[in-house]
């Protein structure tokens, strides 16, 4: 992995109680548990994204088992897919096993990849999860959304994204990172617009330029 540190530049649903981590909130209320003071990082903190025009109805829940289905047969498309990882069309095994990461995780942090609803119907996830990847941000939490092809281009990921940075919020989570591949323009609008900044340039493993994002919440 490479890495280059560039200089610095002039809601809807009740989430679950937190576990002691050192990125996440502590066990009780999140409106009165402060983080470990060891938790989180430095980092540009959100700017105002402005006015924001969303054409549809936007909801995040915790994943369901059915949600499987659902994402088995929107991400089944190469497009959708060109920017993850390396590339690689998932089966529907994969998904189960996916929401069950993710409702385990909810379970035990009030975080997680949920799933986003668009007038009531299942198009993609968004949310929050622990950087599990041996490079890259080691301890950060990272921000992430993902779509359907036909939920493209309504303001759906930049609505779903401002509600996951306000649940963090709630939870006084303090600082989150987005890992977007350099290529990837519509994913790096959408952090652009929630007010994420860039924060450095690394490379993954398969040779892929990857940005990170990245925006401190709670000081």
């Amino acid at each position: 992995m490479e890495r280059r540190r560039r200089g610095d530049r002039p809601h809807r649903r009740r989430g679950l109680r937190g576990v002691r981590d050192r990125r996440l909130p502590l066990r009780g209320d999140p409106r009165r548990q402060p983080l470990d003071p060891r938790g989180g990082a430095g980092g540009p903190r959100p700017r105002d994204p402005g006015p924001h025009r969303v054409d549809v109805s936007v909801e995040l829940r915790v994943p369901i088992d059915a949600d499987a289905d659902a994402w088995t047969e929107l991400f089944d498309d190469p497009v959708v897919m060109r920017y993850v990882g390396t590339g690689e069309v998932r089966d529907r095994g994969w998904y189960r096993g996916f929401v069950r990461r993710q409702q385990e995780l909810a379970g035990s942090t009030g975080l997680c990849l949920c799933t986003v609803l668009v007038d009531g119907e299942v198009a993609g996830f968004a949310g929050i999860q622990p950087w599990a990847h041996p490079w890259g941000p080691t301890g950060e939490l990272e921000i992430g959304w993902r779509l359907g092809r036909r939920f493209w281009g309504r303001g759906t990921a930049t609505a779903a994204a401002r509600l996951v940075l306000g649940r963090a919020r709630e939870l006084r989570v303090r600082h989150v990172v987005a890992l977007i591949h350099a290529e990837n323009a519509a994913s790096l609008a959408v952090a652009g617009k929630v007010g994420l900044g860039e924060e450095a340039v690394l490379r993954a493993p398969h040779g892929a330029p990857v940005l990170q994002y990245g925006a401190t919440l709670a000081g």
